[in-house]
């Protein structure tokens, strides 16, 4: 009580110039039919305004929350749908596995750094050893292919980018499964090689190229492009294959990192062989 007393008598004029300003205009309006349709069709017209602009903020400010609970959500969908096709794969064999474990898992991020103008180009995201990411997780767009993990802090990640004339995967062509390898040249961010398919295929523009699944890091079946175009090497017996990604780089946002849970057992196993044939 005491501080809000000491308030008034600190304001006390302004507080009184205020007040006597509201008294004076509700007189002259009050007064007037006219000047009190005036006073509250502008009345409205600013409280219109700023209500609008009001609602405008608070949308856009629930624009990233709306965006991240779909992004949860598609994490969901995504590894649902990769848990019933496990399932279902098992259900084919002699054992099936009732655990419900499933072969991978999805995981949301962001990108937070990226480059596309570079012969070797990196992605930074901002999820690392906290949120379970580690060095050669898969990466993906609700697009396509985007890189590899190749290194990691607590709270972020290092992605080597599909845009990087040292790296390369796997792929093959949908329509018929001839797989063959898939590397930048460095000349234009929207499109990549395909190497070593056999010139006597029947393939055609427009095909679609996904990861062969031939690795420990990317599920087969991700969409990588579509061939754009087909050229016969007069000097070997292969194509020379342009794609067209999917992944547009320089629109690059939302990600999703692919954690292969058997990914350990499978590189031990054939770690176990490499030097003795």
């Amino acid at each position: 009580m005491k501080t809000f007393l000491n308030v008034i008598l600190k304001y006390y004029f302004v507080l009184l110039f205020i007040l006597l300003e509201v008294i004076s205009l509700s007189l002259v309006v009050s007064s007037d039919i006219e000047k009190k349709i005036v006073f509250f069709s502008s009345a409205n017209a600013v409280s219109g305004f700023i209500n609008k602009q009001i609602y405008s903020l608070t949308s856009y400010l629930s624009l990233r929350r709306d965006n991240l609970e779909l992004a949860r959500e598609n994490i969901n969908l995504k590894n649902q749908i990769v848990k019933i096709r496990d399932i279902q794969k098992s259900q084919t064999t002699k054992f099936i596995d009732t655990s419900g474990a499933y072969h991978f898992e999805y995981i949301a991020a962001k990108v937070i750094n990226n480059t596309v103008s570079k012969n070797k180009n990196f992605i930074t995201i901002d999820k690392g050893e906290k949120d379970g990411i580690k060095k050669d997780f898969a990466v993906t767009s609700p697009h396509g292919v985007v890189g590899i993990v190749i290194a990691t802090s607590k709270r972020y990640s290092l992605v080597v980018s599909l845009l990087n004339t040292g790296f390369g995967i796997s792929g093959k062509i949908k329509r018929n499964n001839y797989y063959g390898s898939i590397q930048w040249t460095s000349q234009n961010y929207r499109y990549a090689k395909m190497y070593e398919i056999p010139n006597h295929l029947k393939i055609s523009l427009g095909d679609t190229v996904i990861t062969s699944g031939f690795s420990a890091v990317f599920p087969a079946g991700i969409d990588i492009g579509v061939i754009s175009k087909v050229d016969k090497n007069i000097s070997n017996n292969f194509f020379d294959i342009e794609i067209e990604l999917l992944t547009d780089f320089k629109n690059l946002s939302d990600v999703y990192i692919i954690n292969n849970k058997n990914r350990r057992e499978q590189i031990l196993l054939e770690n176990t062989v490499k030097d003795e044939y």
